[in-house]
């Protein structure tokens, strides 16, 4: 294609004045597809959630080799066997380390802030929510190299499904903390429109007019309805593969967007019991969130689930499109006092001392039975979900987003009682080859900074050691 034809893409998109999420990644558009030809340029989704992966009492992690077996809990990850390399155990050595004269507390719930820094703190504060990261967080180490290298999208989505802690996992260096978003409107505003409707509603008279997001106008009118017909043009004018890309891309876009319209609903990939993944050839099949729902409401424990999934299906969509190359989703805060999974039947019953309401994750977590089991089932669900959306996406060469990319996903602690060592964690993904899946392993002396320096290098970001350097380089065994 000549440099007149890859010109008026980008000259269509800037004239369109949307976002570069509108259109996929184009074999021939070297600005939007790093490996084209082959397989989509690489992706990192990293997904956090607290208070052990396993129960003390009523659960194990996986069997530990080639021919692993996944226990009960973990089944809706069984499809994906072939795809991952589970981990058992990451130890979190930095919390133990950092210089501590305030005595603060070292538990699994206080390295929160830091698992992705793996970076002594530069304090603890006064509650583990409180604790300060002292360096720059795996995310924002590699979106930096990637627009070094010249990466247009954006170069970080850090998304939250809500709980009231201000404990963070992102930072641009120490004590610069990434405020994650937990509004999925927002995201879908950010990723796929590139601008902003709003409307003026007076309060009282005489005073300021507040501005805010006008859901409904966004949601109702297309932002595809305002450029298909400049589009339909561009994608008569290109190739049979990238008209293809075009067409599929704008149809899973669309998806995303209809459901916005939907009636509210609860409930997320797993939470009644079958995880359900995404079909073929498309980013995702969207949670049902009604565009009138209030930023507010998208923080109430009922609507966690469906916030949940919403981040996870735009994530995917945002992947495949190129409009970012790393996702950081965190599935509440370091402890989860408030989130109550009302889908799995658990409802509001009172405070337990200072672990938030008695039926809420947080005090489940220190109970370390049944119920956890059936709680750990549904977060190991939304991993299974997260993988398989990635799976079901068809890049070039038939090579698929999962193929193209890692998904790890991480906790802070092994079980309910706060052990900050021999942690699970579960990494999905070759990223291009470079890791060798169908495996779990049994780590000793593996800390969670080996695991983030093998994330850079897969990334092709090369990085010999990542926060402390006396903790040591890549994780090798991740490559077989």
């Amino acid at each position: 294609m000549s440099r007149i034809d890859r010109f008026s893409r980008r000259t269509l998109l800037k004239g369109l004045g949307v976002g570069p999420a509108l259109l996929p990644m184009l074999e021939v558009e070297h600005a939007y597809a790093a490996c084209a030809g082959t397989s989509g340029p690489k992706r990192a989704f990293i997904m956090v959630w607290p208070n052990g992966m396993i129960s003390k009492t009523g659960s194990a992690w996986a069997t530990t080799g080639d021919n692993f077996t996944l226990p009960a809990f973990m089944s809706s990850l069984e499809p994906y066997r072939a795809d991952m390399i589970l981990l058992d155990g990451l130890n979190y050595d930095f919390v133990r380390d950092s210089p501590n004269p305030s005595g603060g507390e070292v538990s699994g719930h206080a390295c929160f802030q830091g698992m992705l820094t793996g970076k002594h703190y530069q304090s603890f504060g006064s509650s583990t929510a409180n604790n300060v990261a002292g360096g720059i967080s795996i995310d924002q180490y590699v979106a930096n190299a990637l627009k070094t290298k010249g990466y247009k999208g954006i170069p970080t989505l850090n998304l939250q499904s809500w709980s009231r802690s201000t404990a963070r996992l992102s930072w641009t260096g120490a004590a610069q903390a990434v405020i994650p978003e937990f509004d999925p409107f927002k995201v879908f505003k950010t990723v796929f429109t590139g601008t902003t409707p709003v409307t003026t509603t007076p309060t009282t008279p005489g005073t300021t007019p507040v501005v805010v997001v006008d859901k409904t106008k966004l949601m109702r009118k297309s932002v595809l309805d305002n450029v298909i017909k400049d589009l339909n043009r561009f994608s008569a004018s290109v190739g049979v593969a990238d008209r293809a890309r075009i067409d599929s891309h704008l149809t899973f876009v669309r998806e995303i967007e209809m459901t916005l319209q939907a009636t509210t609903t609860t409930g997320a990939g797993g939470a009644g019991g079958t995880v359900t993944p995404p079909p073929a050839g498309t980013a995702c099949q969207p949670p049902t969130l009604t565009p009138t729902l209030a930023s507010a409401a998208t923080k109430l424990a009922e609507n966690f689930p469906a916030v949940t999934k919403m981040h996870i299906d735009i994530s995917v969509a945002a992947f495949a499109a190129d409009a970012t190359r790393f996702v950081v989703l965190q599935l509440g805060d370091q402890g989860n006092p408030d989130v109550i999974l009302g889908n799995l039947g658990f409802k509001t019953g009172g405070q337990d001392g200072n672990t938030g309401d008695i039926n809420a994750h947080h005090s489940i977590a220190h109970r370390n039975g049944a119920e956890k089991v059936t709680v750990d089932k549904w977060f190991m669900d939304q991993a299974a979900y997260a993988i398989g959306a990635l799976k079901n996406v068809t890049e070039a060469g038939g090579k698929t987003l999962l193929d193209s990319s890692v998904f790890v996903a991480m906790n802070n602690m092994r079980t309910g009682i706060h052990e900050y060592t021999g942690v699970p964690a579960i990494v999905a993904g070759s990223c291009g080859g470079v890791f060798k899946t169908g495996r779990s392993l049994k780590l000793t002396g593996i800390r969670n900074n080996n695991l983030l320096v093998s994330i850079a290098n897969a990334m092709d970001v090369p990085t010999t050691t990542f926060g402390e350097t006396s903790y040591g380089g890549e994780l090798a065994a991740l490559k077989g």
